[in-house]
């Protein structure tokens, strides 16, 4: 049996990404949660910080003492839409804009139904679906500032690899949208310049405020193994 894909899925969360800003009246945004499926589903809405570490793993310790959710349980007919509203209620003047994570948690219902005679042995897995979004508190006048920290090589499990680690310094997260990264050997002095395409697990990615991420690809073809430097842009 093939297992689930999201395309299974019977609601949505919308949008994937809120801002709010930390005071005011636009402290109060809204998501909706759609119905997709045929049958009546149950969910439950909660927001944790978000905490995430050299390699991007996150960590979310709950956050509802700084947010008011409502309602934050629905039963949603098939067909249905409801809007859960979210309102900050933390510090109405952070220095940096402050992560979270919106997470839609699928409860498991089960509704009465008239039992069936079974002739047969039936397996019923009923898959239960999470929507993780992304939301912001976001105070006036924050930017980014990331700069590459450094780029080294590495031997890992004896293959050669190009490690990088990039500082958000600034107050707001930075996306490494359509990065190029240009390195030049420290031995033959040849530069080569990766594109999005060859940044795979490193464009797109992103860096909160006042966080530090590491990457590692594989060596470049073309660059002498052994000490580089090493310069970046987003596009």
């Amino acid at each position: 049996m093939a297992p689930p894909s999201w395309a299974d899925a019977t609601y949505q969360l919308s949008p994937s990404s809120l801002t709010l800003e930390p005071s005011g009246s636009r402290s109060t945004g809204s998501f909706q949660v759609r119905s997709t499926g045929d049958e009546p589903v149950a969910v439950e809405i909660r927001v944790t910080e978000r905490q995430m570490d050299l390699n991007g793993k996150e960590t979310r310790p709950d956050a509802e003492d700084d947010f008011v959710v409502y309602p934050p349980q629905i039963l949603l007919q098939p067909g249905q839409v409801q809007t859960v509203r979210v309102t900050w209620l933390g510090d109405p003047t952070p220095a940096n804009e402050l992560p979270f994570r919106l997470i839609a948690e699928q409860l498991p219902i089960a509704l009465d139904k008239p039992e069936a005679e079974v002739t047969t042995a039936v397996v019923r897995i009923n898959a239960l679906y999470n929507f993780v979004a992304s939301l912001y508190v976001t105070p006036r006048g924050v930017s980014s500032n990331v700069v590459l920290e450094s780029a080294s090589h590495q031997n890992i499990n004896g293959q050669d690899a190009l490690v990088v680690q990039f500082h958000n310094q600034g107050t707001a997260h930075q996306l490494l949208t359509g990065l190029h990264l240009s390195l030049t050997s420290g031995t033959g002095g040849q530069t080569v310049t990766l594109n999005p395409e060859q940044l795979q697990g490193v464009s797109g990615e992103n860096l909160l405020a006042q966080n530090q991420r590491q990457f590692t690809v594989p060596w470049p073809a073309g660059v002498p193994v052994g000490p580089v430097t090493a310069t970046f842009a987003l596009q």
